[in-house]
């Protein structure tokens, strides 16, 4: 999107960042979900903590995104 990246993390949070030479500037971060799944890397990641591993869609300007107890819809218009 321009010079923005839009970046999902396993913690539900949606990161908007820049890339530059040099490197990542993160923009701006909000969660959008709970995490609801257990890791399956167990003890080997922050002792087996809850993980949201499905990947998000984008259309029309809005992310659509979801854990195993809601699907979200929200707006990534300026």
């Amino acid at each position: 999107n321009g010079n923005r990246y839009f970046i999902n993390n396993d913690m539900g949070d949606l990161i908007i960042a820049r890339f530059d030479p040099q490197g990542y500037v993160e923009v701006d971060r909000t969660r959008l979900l709970e995490p609801t799944s257990n890791s399956a890397f167990g003890r080997t990641r922050r002792n087996s903590r809850s993980v949201n591993w499905s990947h998000p869609a984008y259309a029309n300007q809005h992310i659509f995104a979801r854990n195993d107890e809601e699907i979200i819809c929200a707006s990534l218009q300026e």
